[in-house]
């Protein structure tokens, strides 16, 4: 498992997973939310001319690493340079009207939540392009993108000012759109004209047009300040996406998954036949609904429960020893009548024939379900669901390895958000019963992992017996021990090994 620019957690002596039956000292802290972040522009987003070929993204990248209010995530159909997360829309040399002829494709595929944008300079430059007129596009862009995701954050660095030879120009092209900032505020767009900083041009942009590294790390800092204003005004808050981030647990009989939506795990069994059955956690009891699909396979190691539309609950997906993907939609299941399942067909093609090499968690923290596969050498590559194959080329995104893995043995793996960010973390039950944990902070090449190192001693050696599920409804996974018996044993996630004797909380047998 790689390690990017994110520091491990410091770790206090790890203590055993116990039985505790008294409340914790104190809920664990939810993760700071996640904020998808899209650099857009031409060869100054790139990051032309820095030594670490990624400009200004890589001092925002520190800045931003340095702060608790939100988890920052590089988003974009490009990723290079020497950053922690290295995903832009970087388009060196292009035009505004280049940039606008591509943003739907890139802005469905990355769903930003804020977007840096830096353009306009090589329609000056190079093409003699009126400046007002220059300006006018940018804006009917940023137009597009704010109708594209109604309440997106477009935040527009200025043209640099100290660019020789061009100062009138830039100076037109800025003022039209400085001039927008409050007619569009005020009708509630969240647009900001974010005035460039003066750089020297012989010690910070030496070739006239392109910033060096002390002059990127200006425009870091003029970013790094509009986006702590953004989120201060609240122009960042966004509905919490349905708890997706878990996998329902293994290709057994037993399954964890959401039924119902209301946050909390249900048990689902599925019968030699392929009949399945639900239980309903109700926090406290249990209600046997019986029968909610009659299913579609005898055999089980094919069926997966997910939320592939990300309404909150799990759906029922098929693969098929083709490696296609059939998904049927939960719509209330048997109880609701002949409409309880939505046929809607293959959503994907697979990337492999082999079936227990899928597994299906939110990766990316947007609430619907994604497509993971584990190799035989342990590493993980994950495509992203952007409504599966009848939504044509963008309907999923591929963003190769994620993770080298940890372990060879995949039915050792579970991918479970732990830290509550919506995002599934990669866990490692041990040989001696303990699970390792690396949070999810976009994956290898993606903003990279934060090792917990041992989250739990464990309870058993068998590692088959241990699935992660929120049992609660509190966000954050927890660990489940299927006993000989035939009982499963709940402990809570409240911190884990490192918040000490309360970091789990053991409830019981929960059936």
């Amino acid at each position: 498992m790689k390690r990017t620019a994110l520091a491990s957690l410091s770790f206090v002596t790890a203590l055993t997973l116990a039985a505790s039956g008294s409340p914790a000292a104190a809920a664990p802290v939810a993760a700071p939310p996640l904020l998808r972040i899209m650099p857009l522009g031409d060869s100054i987003t790139a990051g032309a001319y820095s030594s670490t070929e990624a400009g200004y993204r890589a001092p925002l990248w520190g800045l931003m690493a340095g702060q608790t209010r939100y988890t920052p995530d590089f988003v974009g159909s490009g990723s290079f340079g020497a950053v922690g997360d290295p995903d832009n829309e970087g388009h060196s040399g292009w035009t505004i009207d280049q940039v606008r002829a591509e943003i739907d494709r890139w802005q469905d595929a990355a769903r930003p939540d804020v977007i840096l944008l830096h353009l306009g300079i090589n329609d000056l430059k190079w093409h003699a392009a009126d400046p007002e007129d220059a300006a006018r596009r940018l804006l009917d862009l940023v137009d597009r993108l704010q109708a594209q995701r109604p309440g997106t954050t477009v935040l527009v660095l200025g043209l640099l000012t100290d660019t020789p030879g061009l100062e009138a120009q830039i100076q037109a092209f800025n003022s039209v759109l400085q001039g927008q900032q409050a007619s569009r505020q005020a009708a509630g767009q969240h647009f900001r004209y974010v005035a460039p900083p003066r750089l020297d041009v012989a010690a910070e942009l030496p070739d006239g047009l392109h910033p060096n590294d002390a002059g990127y790390r200006k425009l870091a800092t003029t970013y790094n300040a509009a986006i702590e204003e953004a989120v201060t005004a609240g122009w960042t808050r966004r509905t919490p996406a349905p708890r997706a981030g878990t996998e329902s647990g293994g290709t057994g009989a037993v399954r964890w998954a959401d039924f119902d939506g209301d946050g909390r795990t249900d048990q689902l069994t599925i019968a030699d036949g392929g009949e399945v059955r639900a239980r309903l956690n109700r926090a406290g009891g249990w209600q046997d609904v019986g029968r909610i699909a009659t299913g579609v396979t005898t055999d089980r190691a094919r069926v997966r429960f997910a939320d592939f539309d990300g309404d909150g609950k799990t759906d029922y997906l098929l693969i098929a020893p083709g490696g296609g993907v059939t998904v049927y939609l939960n719509k209330g299941g048997d109880v609701a009548g002949p409409n309880g399942w939505q046929h809607v067909g293959q959503m994907a093609w697979g990337t492999t024939t082999r079936h227990e090499q899928v597994r299906f968690a939110d990766w990316d923290g947007d609430g619907r379900t994604d497509y993971v596969t584990i190799a035989d050498n342990g590493a993980l590559t994950v495509h992203l669901n952007r409504g599966g194959d009848p939504a044509g080329p963008t309907g999923w995104v591929g963003l190769g390895q994620v993770a080298t893995g940890t372990t060879q043995d995949r039915s050792r793996v579970r991918l479970a958000d732990l830290d509550g960010d919506g995002r599934a973390d990669y866990n490692t039950v041990n040989p001696d019963g303990s699970l390792t944990t690396y949070l999810n902070r976009g994956g290898d090449r993606h903003g990279g992992w934060q090792n917990l190192g041992r989250t739990a001693s464990g309870v058993t050696t068998h590692h088959e017996h241990v699935q992660l599920a929120d049992v609660n409804g509190d966000t954050h996974a927890d660990y489940l021990n299927a006993t000989t018996d035939g009982a499963t044993h709940a402990y809570l996630f409240n911190g884990g090994d490192a918040s000490g004797s309360d970091g789990w909380t053991y409830i019981g047998a929960l059936l």
